[in-house]
Formats: C-alpha cells, sequence, structure tokens
C-alpha cells in the first residue's frame, strides 16, 4: 500500500525557499493543505483519506452542502464532503497558515485537474455569507463596479427583507431567491474573471497516498 515519510521543520522551513511553482493550467496540480495528525495516520494506514460529514465546518453548512452538490455535478467523482486544499497562494502566507498549525501536517500533493475543482478563495466568502457574489469585471473601472455593487446588493437586500429572511438558511428562502443567489455563487469557479494572482483553493472527494509528494509535521 502507497505511503509515505514525514519529515519535521518550523514553519518557515516546511515550504521550500524560492517560487512555489504553482500551475493553474497543468494537467496535474500542485495543491498544499494542512491536515491533523489522525487525518494523515489514516491516510498513511489506508492509502486514502475520504473525510467524514461530521467534521466539516459546523458554522457553516449551507456552504459546505452547495460546494458539495457542485462537486458531484463537476467531477466525475463521488463523495459526500471534501478535503480542501490550496491551490494558489503566496508563499509568505502558506508559511503563515503553517504557524498557526503547529505539530499538524502541510502536504504537498500533485493531483490530476480531473479530480479537482478549483473556486476562487476570496469569492467563496459570499458563500460563506449567504450573499450574492459580484466579483469586479474585466476592464470594469472601480467606479463603474461600485455602482453596480450597490444596485445588486440592494435589490437582494430588498428581496431578502421582504420575506423576513435576514437569519434563515438559505435552504428556506424562496426558490426564486435562492436560486439567483446560489447562480451568482458559480462564478467563483470562472478563472477568466479574476485577476491572475488571485488566491485559489481545490477541493478534492479523497485524497490518495500516492497523490502526496512532500509531508512536513510543523514544529
Amino acid at each position: 500500500m502507497p505511503s509515505f515519510p514525514i519529515r519535521s521543520a518550523r514553519a518557515e522551513q516546511a515550504v521550500p525557499p524560492g517560487r512555489v511553482g504553482f500551475d493553474l493550467d497543468a494537467d496535474v496540480l500542485l495543491l498544499h493543505t494542512i491536515q491533523a495528525n489522525a487525518a494523515v495516520d489514516e491516510l498513511r494506514k489506508n492509502g486514502v483519506l475520504r473525510p467524514r460529514p461530521e467534521h466539516t465546518a459546523s458554522e457553516w453548512p449551507e456552504a459546505y452542502a452547495w460546494m458539495n452538490r457542485m462537486m458531484g455535478e463537476r467531477l466525475p467523482t463521488s463523495g459526500s464532503t471534501a478535503v480542501w486544499l490550496w491551490a494558489q497562494i503566496r508563499r509568505d502566507d502558506l508559511i503563515r497558515n503553517c504557524g498557526r498549525a503547529r505539530g499538524q501536517v502541510l502536504l504537498t500533493c500533485r493531483i490530476p485537474r480531473e479530480r479537482v475543482l478549483l473556486s476562487q478563495f476570496d469569492e467563496w466568502h459570499s458563500v460563506l455569507n449567504s450573499f450574492p457574489a459580484i466579483p469586479i469585471l474585466p476592464d470594469e473601472s472601480d467606479a463603474e463596479y461600485d455602482a453596480r455593487y450597490t444596485a445588486l446588493t440592494d435589490a437582494f437586500l430588498v428581496r431578502r427583507e421582504a420575506g423576513g429572511h435576514r437569519n434563515v438558511p438559505v435552504s428556506q428562502w424562496p426558490a426564486d431567491l435562492r436560486r439567483d443567489t446560489e447562480l451568482s455563487w458559480e462564478c467563483i469557479f470562472d478563472r477568466e474573471i479574476f485577476d491572475r494572482k488571485a488566491y485559489w483553493q481545490a477541493t478534492v472527494h479523497e485524497l490518495r497516498a500516492d497523490d502526496v509528494v512532500d509531508a512536513v509535521q510543523i514544529l
């Protein structure tokens, strides 16, 4: 059964020096994820890590359920939840994340892109906040974007407040309001509308031991 060694390093040494080498156009994507020791033990023991639904972030169950549905529609794999990884992030921020995760394990992985769903990290927060995603469009000025953003958010708030749905889960919204909001979220998968330096995250239904090319216990 495939396995992998684990080395130990401080956060600043956990990520090799120099350019990380992310390439979102590659057939096999370079990805990073920080996992708890128990998850890594399971991956090494069984050769595969499939997250359990009970380990999904409890604060945003509907956002994660939506992402799981999108994975089901867009990926050839299947599963009830996801492993989350970084697909593009500045090295300094990856190191900073490692510094907040001492005792856990940084896994560097290479995964065929057909198993991976990429999503834009900043706009993912619209999903978490149950709010329309309204990214700035290519060639749109700040003034044009501000005007469009204000008009769209005002219209959304009128519709949401009219039905008294401020603190109601998205799944209980009127069908048209839910449909329009969830359709807006799908922009997070469109790389053409975001700056090339934007941060991208990745989700997969499972992580395999032979996906791992480096593992570092963070001291």
